[in-house]
């Protein structure tokens, strides 16, 4: 008998999680309550735990040839020394446009048989499995909340702990790529409580990412102030005046805090469960990876309920890591006391070189549980 799954949300983790379902041969429907399917934001990061997903998928190629692989990366403190440097040209580390990586997820799933029902607003949902919109009530095996830092989903389930706009934003913008410009890596330069990432997607674009506390009225203004971020680092001034007027998408980071996935016929993942600052670039990564590891776990058994209850128990604990390095992270950048720069690079310099911490953060950094060999960080 062919089961049934309900996705409210059609973003990435929805979509994602609709082509591993759809390709074992569930019946897969969307809920997208917008009137198209879009992808709002500018450059993504893929890493290996979603690398693997997309490939099994068979849309890794479509997705990656107008995007970049990168060899390295590198944060500089205020005087262009490097804090953290590691060289990740043995890894699968990509930058691809959000719209590419979008669309060729939702070609990817409905070219496997799901259905995507657009201007779809899901009213309520029960542990039942039962799913009321404003046409029609309908019960299916799994409903899975994949709506996002304000999933109505996840609070319906009850399973909310905490849902917060955090004091810190990020700005990204797409620029026409210079020749100055990297071409096989990110550097993130740190200075104060602001943070820059500039990081190449394929030949013509150079992304960038610009992170300051909220209170900073000039710092989160559209359109972006190239002026006063130029004064803030002057190194990257080239790149902030090829930004005109109309680019650029500004959000103050959300935080989630959850008790768990799963109530029921229910599952929720992606933002809807781990929604945090953007510092490591794994909020959509883990989206993909942990559908992809539910779609295996429900291939194991007819049980819909105790498949969830063992997805959780597996993944909940590498997710929260992740979740809870990218906070760490963010209070490193936005909140280290100002004119003690110096002991922050001391500190994360050493962490990096500590062998127990070293390989826990390249473990989370892939964001998966395979295996993961240190690189010597740079001297100090």
């Amino acid at each position: 008998m062919v089961r049934k799954v309900h996705i409210v949300g059609g973003g990435i983790g929805g979509l994602a999680v609709a082509a591993c379902l759809a390709q074992r041969d569930w019946d897969v429907t969307v809920h997208e309550r917008s009137a198209e399917l879009r992808e709002v934001g500018a450059g993504i990061f893929l890493k290996e735990n979603s690398v693997r997903v997309l490939e099994e998928l068979g849309c890794l190629e479509a997705i990656t040839k107008h995007g970049s692989r990168l060899k390295r990366s590198i944060i500089r403190d205020r005087n262009g020394a490097p804090i953290l440097a590691r060289n990740i040209g043995a890894e699968r580390v990509f930058t691809v446009l959000r719209e590419d990586l979008h669309r060729e997820l939702a070609v990817c799933a409905q070219g496997h048989g799901a259905k995507v029902r657009l201007n779809s607003d899901v009213k309520k949902v029960t542990p039942e499995g039962h799913i009321v919109t404003a046409d029609a009530s309908e019960r299916a095996d799994l409903i899975i909340g994949a709506d996002g830092v304000g999933s109505v989903v996840r609070m319906q389930a009850r399973l909310q702990k905490r849902a917060v706009r955090m004091p810190n934003g990020s700005t990204r913008i797409l620029v026409p790529r210079a020749p100055s410009d990297s071409s096989d890596g990110s550097v993130e330069y740190w200075r104060g409580h602001k943070r820059v990432m500039v990081v190449p997607v394929g030949d013509d674009i150079t992304y960038f990412c610009a992170s300051s506390r909220e209170d900073d009225p000039r710092g989160v203004a559209l359109p972006f102030d190239a002026v006063y971020w130029s004064e803030c680092f002057p190194e990257l001034a080239d790149i902030f005046s090829r930004v005109t007027p109309d680019m650029g998408v500004h959000h103050a980071h959300g935080l989630v805090r959850v008790s768990g996935w799963q109530r029921g016929r229910i599952a929720i993942l992606g933002d809807a469960v781990h929604g945090q600052p953007p510092n490591l670039g794994q909020g959509a990564g883990m989206a993909i990876y942990n559908g992809h590891a539910l779609a295996e776990f429900l291939a194991e058994t007819q049980d819909v309920e105790s498949a969830l209850r063992a997805w959780e128990a597996k993944y909940f604990r590498l997710t929260e890591q992740v979740q809870n390095w990218s906070i760490s992270w963010d209070h490193f950048v936005h909140r280290w006391p100002l004119g003690m720069e110096g002991l922050r690079s001391s500190v994360i310099w050493s962490l990096a070189r500590f062998p127990v911490t070293g390989r826990h953060w390249g473990k989370l950094y892939r964001g998966s549980h395979e295996p993961y060999v240190q690189a010597d960080p740079p001297p100090l």
